[in-house]
């Protein structure tokens, strides 16, 4: 067994395990309903962080330095230029809205549409009587979800698009590896869509649905970490969908409404346009296996020079 292939399994193991200890041990606490908007957005979001954040960046640093040094340490922490950073933060957004669109379509023709997707995370802010108050709690706590998420969303990607991806095409080639890259990813989340809910069989529905949904989004942004040669966009789109889609309620079981259906079928339909469209443009030159070596990262046919301790 190669030093690569003994680095990517312990990534998994130690991942997987690390990940799904801590929402076990959580237990009920990982369930949101029925708490105030404000407690909800800040447990919610600790919760995620705590279950689901810094366990890549932490595993990806031991494996590179202790199972797999060979690997090199880039991490792809190096800045991306502005067009990428638009495009991260811009994307996510479209593809909430297309989301939230086919969504309402399939309603209005009649096609079915998930239990889920019929309620809304957020029902106090309708009903709620106006306050200076109560706008610089809910303004705190978003601004403090923000912060948690952005985070969350950094130890992601430096482990999954940062470690674990690059690996992964130099196993099995630029697309397979962006493919497997994304399952693995997927199944790492599925399992805390599970954990602590008593309707086991709509939940398992519901993890394998995600598992799906990260194929198709791990794709997207792998392919935004090629082209930007950085995670920085990664991590920008990460964060941004993750707010805008209600994620950490979704995994806490609670009924976000149509906003969450970038998480479904309403999100895969644009996902999967968008690969082909990436596959079969000009852009797709740039899904290609990163070699490295020392000091040097090379992606596709462009080098560029890293310094590598």
């Amino acid at each position: 067994m190669t030093r690569s292939t003994r680095g990517v399994l312990a990534y998994l193991a130690l991942t997987f395990g690390l990940t799904w200890l801590p929402a076990w041990l959580l237990g009920s606490a990982w369930i949101g309903e029925g708490r105030p908007l404000v407690t909800r957005l800040l447990a919610s979001s600790l919760f995620y962080a705590a279950c689901m954040g810094w366990q890549p960046f932490a595993v990806a640093s031991v494996v590179g330095r202790w199972v797999d040094p060979s690997g090199g340490r880039d991490r792809g922490l190096a800045p991306a230029r502005t067009r990428f950073i638009v495009l991260a933060a811009a994307a996510p957004l479209v593809l909430a809205a297309a989301a939230v669109a086919l969504a309402s379509l399939f309603g209005l023709i009649g096609a079915p549409v998930p239990d889920s997707l019929h309620g809304h995370a957020e029902p106090e802010l309708a009903l709620a009587v106006p306050s200076a108050g109560k706008a610089f709690a809910l303004t705190v706590a978003f601004l403090a979800t923000g912060a948690l998420i952005l985070a969350q969303s950094l130890g992601e990607e430096i482990g999954w698009r940062g470690y674990f991806m690059v690996h992964l095409m130099r196993r099995f080639g630029p697309w397979k590896g962006l493919f497997w890259h994304g399952l693995a990813w997927g199944l790492w989340y599925a399992p805390v869509f599970v954990i602590g809910r008593e309707d086991v069989e709509g939940s398992t529905l519901r993890s394998a649905a995600f598992v799906l949904t990260c194929v198709l989004l791990g794709v997207l942004l792998g392919w935004l970490r090629l082209a930007s040669r950085s995670i920085v966009p990664t991590t920008i789109a990460n964060a941004v969908l993750t707010l805008t889609a209600g994620l950490p309620f979704l995994l806490q079981g609670v009924d976000v409404g149509l906003r969450g259906s970038a998480y479904g079928p309403p999100g895969w339909l644009p996902m999967a346009a968008a690969i082909a469209i990436l596959a079969a443009g000009r852009w797709r030159a740039t899904v290609a296996v990163p070699r490295e070596g020392y000091g040097w990262i090379v992606y596709g046919q462009q080098p560029e020079r890293r310094v590598l301790h």
